[in-house]
């Protein structure tokens, strides 16, 4: 969040090539029984492990996993609704793992705004320079339907080797960079694209144009913002 060396063609984690999507749900005690505490997200490319970059937002401290501090943080700095609190927050998403998901991978285009929340300056009548607006560096007049399904009727994405497990079980690679203390348990956890559980799962993708994933994975889900 705020970091635009890290995510993209040519970038840290370079988008152009495939690469591994871990996310870890981290629990309170250790166990598949405690609380959704914090949910942390690292990568896999080219046999490098890629801790998740840091925060560089204005009026916000650094932080490189969702916790609730962080959920707080972001929502003041971007002034937003504090819905995800109000609705139970990590806790509830913990207990909405419990009881069990479906994780979905797809590739679609968006009707409603033409995907630019996703990869360009959305609200677009927004100040591009306010957090949270720049978003990615297409077009504003990009990402229509007509034009996505015209130029590129061939576009896809592979989900490959989707895994869940232990935390640490589902990948390997040289781990490079450092990162900030979190949680101190070593729970089961769940990873995928953007996935859940009180274990882990990891996805290795190629990207493609105008492509999303949504998630929900068995048993919890999560987004890159709280």
């Amino acid at each position: 969040m705020g970091d635009h060396s890290f995510y993209g063609p040519g970038l840290t984690v370079d988008t152009k090539k495939k690469f591994t999507v871990v996310t870890q749900f981290i629990s309170s005690d250790g166990t598949a029984s405690g609380n959704l505490v914090e949910i942390r997200r690292l990568y896999v490319q080219n046999g490098v492990v890629i801790q998740n970059s840091k925060t560089n937002i204005p009026g916000m401290s650094t932080y490189d996993s969702i916790t609730p501090a962080f959920c707080d943080a972001q929502k003041a700095a971007f002034g937003d609704k504090t819905q995800f609190q109000a609705k139970g927050g990590l806790t509830q998403m913990g207990v909405a793992a419990k009881n069990g998901m479906v994780l979905v991978l797809s590739v679609w285009d968006d009707h409603a705004v033409n995907m630019l929340w996703l990869d360009s300056t959305y609200p677009t009548t927004a100040n591009a320079t306010a957090p949270g607006v720049a978003r990615g560096t297409c077009a504003t007049t990009s990402g229509t339907p007509t034009d996505v399904e015209a130029n590129s009727p061939n576009a896809s994405v592979t989900y490959s080797n989707i895994r869940f497990g232990e935390i640490g079980s589902t990948y390997t690679g040289t781990v490079t960079g450092t990162t900030s203390v979190g949680s101190t348990t070593t729970s089961k956890t769940s990873t995928t694209t953007s996935s859940t559980t009180t274990k882990a799962s990891t996805t290795s993708t190629s990207t493609t144009t105008k492509a999303s994933t949504t998630t929900s994975s068995a048993p919890a889900s999560t987004s890159t913002q709280a």
